[in-house]
């Protein structure tokens, strides 16, 4: 995966360079907590979050196997995204910000870097199952409501499930 240099002359109130470039398997962990950092800040109970580790653990084979990105922000890593394969497409596995970058931009930037990547390696869609709190962020970013995929943590829930044809 290319290294993307874009210049942010203004991320919300936080002025530098945006830089995307591939993750590297030794950020697993950082990647993981990052990611459980932005869960959290949808009000969950720590039960809840407890739960959602195993789900959303980054494995660093994955990380090896298929693309992943972690943006930076002067320096400091702001997010990340991966990808996981789906049948009618490629998935987003992961799309997640630092909470106090939430809002300025990154997320927007991760995900144009995605769709790019996605549409580079040929796939014709890009598969979201989606948080039902970012289900809005996803939705201005082109997909399309498809149906609801079962949680794989609690008996019931049903998450959104999007698309965005390539």
């Amino acid at each position: 995966m290319p290294k993307t240099r874009s210049a942010v002359a203004e991320v919300g109130a936080v002025a530098g360079t945006l830089t995307i470039r591939p993750a590297r398997v030794e950020e697993a962990d950082l990647l993981t907590d990052l990611g459980l950092r932005a869960k959290a800040v949808w009000g969950y109970n720590a039960g809840f979050l407890a739960r959602c580790r195993a789900a959303m653990t980054v494995k660093a084979a994955n990380i090896a196997a298929r693309p992943h990105a972690v943006a930076e922000l002067n320096g400091r890593i702001a997010g990340f995204y991966g990808f996981e394969p789906e049948p009618d497409g490629v998935g987003l596995d992961y799309l997640f910000v630092e909470p106090d970058l939430i809002g300025r931009g990154v997320g927007r930037a991760l995900w144009a870097h995605a769709v790019a990547t996605a549409r580079r390696l040929g796939h014709r869609a890009l598969i979201v199952v989606s948080d039902p709190n970012a289900e809005g962020f996803y939705l201005r970013m082109g997909c399309r409501r498809i149906g609801t995929r079962p949680s794989e943590l609690e008996d019931g829930r049903q998450l959104p499930l999007l698309r965005l044809l390539l």
